[in-house]
């Protein structure tokens, strides 16, 4: 059993090797994943605050206040969100591209810590997806999730999700979150 193991290993290995060879490029680098993770961070961050916000506005809480001056502030502050929402679509989709070849990583996780790591990260791509594909879909007013739950509530209760999994994404990626934050770094791949 211990040959075919080895064997299936090494054919494992060998093929995530040549795969990632293939879809190795200058732009994918630790440093370029940084820069457009704390820019798609920032976006998600000021889409959730705004959110909160709208969120609050329809459902305060007891004893809460908000001011009525300017009398726009809910249409700057919804479309900020919206704006905010829409441009985190190209980001992500720029994100995911510079981490791609690590999917076909072998052997796909190294221990429990790798494999709760890259569940928390599927956590995060999955619901980030399906917040951005509502939120669009929300601002052409089409619903065809409607006989199953309500919006607002779903996007709501995701917004926690991603906002959560983001900080333990950031907590985990910390030290080449740090390396590299400035230029300077030394360019490698995750």
């Amino acid at each position: 059993m211990s040959l075919l193991t080895e064997l299936v290993q090494r054919v494992g290995q060998d093929q995530s090797a040549r795969l990632q060879a293939r879809l190795a490029t200058p732009a994918r680098t630790t440093r370029v994943t940084v820069v457009i993770g704390r820019v798609l961070g920032a976006a998600f961050l000021l889409c959730f605050a705004t959110g909160l916000y709208s969120h609050f506005l329809q459902n305060p809480l007891p004893g809460m206040r908000f001011p009525t001056r300017p009398v726009n502030l809910y249409a700057i502050t919804q479309g900020v969100h919206v704006i905010t929402g829409v441009a985190c679509i190209p980001l992500l989709l720029a994100k995911l591209w510079t981490v791609y070849p690590q999917l076909f990583a072998f052997p796909p996780f190294k221990g429990l810590a790798q494999l709760a790591e890259r569940l928390s990260i599927a956590v995060l791509v999955s619901a980030s997806l399906v917040q951005l594909a509502m939120g669009l879909l929300n601002t052409y007013q089409w619903y065809p999730w409607s006989p199953f739950f309500a919006f607002r509530d779903v996007h709501y209760a995701l917004a926690w999700v991603i906002i959560g999994s983001v900080g333990l994404h950031v907590a985990v990626k910390l030290p080449l979150i740090v390396r590299h934050w400035r230029r300077g770094g030394d360019g490698e791949v995750r």
